[in-house]
């Protein structure tokens, strides 16, 4: 999915994830803030402020948590 459409799916409530994470890695949105799976609470500014290269704008996907087995 693209990087707006991550946006949209943490809007909903999803956890995603991008093939540059590693596979226990995910955020979602809480608030105006996105949660990491470590606990880290960043804003979604500073979130996607280091995200600037055209690669963050796809590989998207929605975490799922039986894909990490």
């Amino acid at each position: 999915m693209t990087k707006q459409e991550a946006i949209e799916a943490m809007q909903k409530g999803e956890k995603v994830t991008h093939r540059y994470f590693s596979k226990y890695e995910w955020a979602k949105l809480e608030g105006h803030s996105i949660i990491t799976e470590d606990g880290v609470r960043i804003t979604e500014k500073e979130f996607w402020s280091i995200r600037t290269n055209p690669a963050w704008e796809e590989d998207w996907s929605i975490f799922n948590p039986t894909q990490t087995s």
